[in-house]
């Protein structure tokens, strides 16, 4: 009897050591999104250097641009965000609720675009990473925490989300995000394309929360003589 009763210890410690790791990673995500949840509830505004990377496999082609992304809450809700690139091509991208403007100062043109059936898509693909709560996260994606991974010298953890509703309206298949354990939000985010093995990757370097803006910030700076188009027509 006492063999059998030492013998069904020692079981059940095996048994609670087997579960021991995944009850700390269930703790671990738990405080990430309770961490994440708290820094959104703060948030109003980021500035920072910003580097978009693009790959298409279908050709092999990876291209990288570069520049500096202002972004901030209205107190209607919406999103606001101002991109200036300066590499390789300056150009501006402007968003603004639904409406998407790319100014081209080297010709003078802006094109002018509505997101509006498409918005879930653009806030999922530009401005996931800004103000993002961890349970808006939990409700859309499954989550999986993937180890301690800094970021250009940047301490932060890595999360794999997949899309919990396969017909979703978000091209992607899955996303790796990089969030800072300082700042409790995304430093990088690679999105990867549901039909090929195409991917997006948008790092922020530099990053300043909550900045005093200037309503400038905003603008674009249109050179006189700029023309509009609608290329959607």
């Amino acid at each position: 009897m006492a063999l059998s009763r030492n013998w069904s210890r020692r079981r059940l410690l095996a048994g609670l050591t087997a579960l021991a790791p995944a009850a700390q990673a269930e703790m671990a995500l738990a405080d990430l999104v309770r961490n994440m949840d708290s820094a959104a509830a703060a948030w109003k505004g980021t500035r920072a250097k910003v580097r978009w990377e693009r790959y298409r496999s279908l050709v092999d082609d990876r291209s990288v641009e570069s520049g500096r992304i202002a972004v901030r809450r209205l107190r209607s809700g919406a999103v606001e965000m101002l991109i200036e690139f300066q590499e390789p091509t300056p150009y501006y991208l402007s968003v603004r609720g639904a409406k998407v403007e790319i100014y081209k100062p080297r010709i003078k043109t802006v094109e002018q675009y509505d997101a509006g059936k498409s918005r879930d898509k653009l806030e999922n693909a530009l401005l996931l990473g800004f103000g993002t709560r961890g349970s808006y996260l939990g409700r859309h994606y499954d989550m999986r925490l993937a180890g301690n991974e800094p970021v250009d010298g940047h301490p932060a953890v890595k999360v794999e989300l997949q899309p919990k509703d396969s017909k979703s309206e978000l091209n992607n298949s899955r996303i790796d995000m990089w969030i800072s354990t300082r700042l409790w939000q995304p430093v990088s985010q690679t999105v990867y394309d549901r039909a090929t093995r195409d991917y997006r990757n948008y790092s922020y370097s530099e990053i300043e929360l909550n900045p005093a803006f200037k309503s400038s910030e905003f603008k674009l700076p249109l050179a006189p003589g700029t023309k509009r188009v609608r290329p959607q027509r």
